[in-house]
């Protein structure tokens, strides 16, 4: 499964996206999050490419490691969005 999971950075699933593509559409809500909620706490329920892209784009964390790495369930995750 990791094999394929790391071809799907790049290469989008049937019918669906890339990882890389999750990562494009995530920055764009975050530009919109960053500009229309600035300062307050808001909720996102999203799935686990969402989360591989928050962890990407917040926490600098190289996307194929990310991918790569076996998933770890936990009930919620916080993000600190800078402006």
């Amino acid at each position: 499964m990791t094999a394929e999971r790391s071809r799907r950075v790049e290469v989008p699933f049937p019918g669906g996206e890339s990882y890389r593509d999750v990562v494009a559409r995530t920055a764009s809500l975050l530009e919109d999050l960053r500009a229309r909620h600035d300062g307050q706490t808001i909720t996102l329920i999203g799935h686990s490419a969402n989360l591989l892209a928050l962890q990407h784009l917040l926490g600098g964390t190289p996307l194929q490691e990310l991918v790569d790495a076996p998933f770890q369930w936990h009930e919620g995750w916080r993000f600190r969005i800078e402006t």
